[in-house]
């Protein structure tokens, strides 16, 4: 009898076709200098006191291709005839040390988010996703994990690398067990334009 996969969580992977030029990379460097601990934790990853990196000049080309998958994903997965434009709000850069960690979380007021890796490497680093609605009731030791039984799941991750999701699907770092520094850019995205009908009172225009 075939096993039906009702409803299935999308989680978007691609490559930047490209590597970063020496003006991002310098860039990239220079947003290090000022920082926060995340969560206040010293064993936390830090983050970019500025949140809106991607509108930096020097990056405008980089915020033009993560915004090219962007729309990729809208394409292959919302698949939408509404008259939205997505569009990325937000953007940060994360730098996490030997044994640094980034806590379980989701991104509030944002459609999907994404996740560019500037440095990474698939041997140690990766991404945890975590099931949005998992069955605690009753506990069973599973013999075989898969999609139907999981409650997280883990991807290796290297520079290249970029990930879109549902903001509100749980995510987080485990702690770089590596000796250099993982740097992954975050971004959220939303969309401008028309939802909804005017006549069933529907209607919602985002500008």
């Amino acid at each position: 009898m075939p096993i039906h996969q009702l409803f299935p969580e999308p989680v978007y992977f691609s490559k930047l076709e490209r590597a970063l030029t020496e003006k991002e990379l310098k860039t990239v460097n220079e947003y290090k200098k000022k920082t926060y601990k995340n969560e206040g934790n010293i064993t936390s990853n830090s983050i970019t006191v500025e949140n809106y990196v991607l509108e930096n000049k020097t990056l405008k080309i980089l915020k033009k291709d993560l915004n090219k998958k962007v729309l990729d994903y809208f394409d292959k997965v919302v698949c939408t005839n509404n008259p939205i434009t997505p569009y990325i709000t937000q953007s940060w850069i994360n730098y996490t040390e030997s044994d640094q960690f980034h806590h379980r979380h989701f991104h509030p007021n944002s459609y999907i988010s994404g996740v560019f890796y500037i440095s990474a490497d698939k041997k140690v680093d990766s991404i945890i996703f975590y099931k949005s609605f998992p069955d605690d009731r009753i506990k069973l030791d599973i013999t075989k994990y898969n999609i139907f039984n999981s409650t997280s799941w883990k991807f290796p991750v290297e520079t290249g690398d970029i990930f879109l999701f549902r903001s509100s699907l749980e995510h987080g770092v485990p702690p770089n067990k590596g000796t250099d520094t993982r740097i992954s850019l975050s971004f959220n995205v939303f969309f401008k334009g028309t939802l909804g009908d005017r006549n069933e009172l529907t209607q919602l225009i985002l500008k």
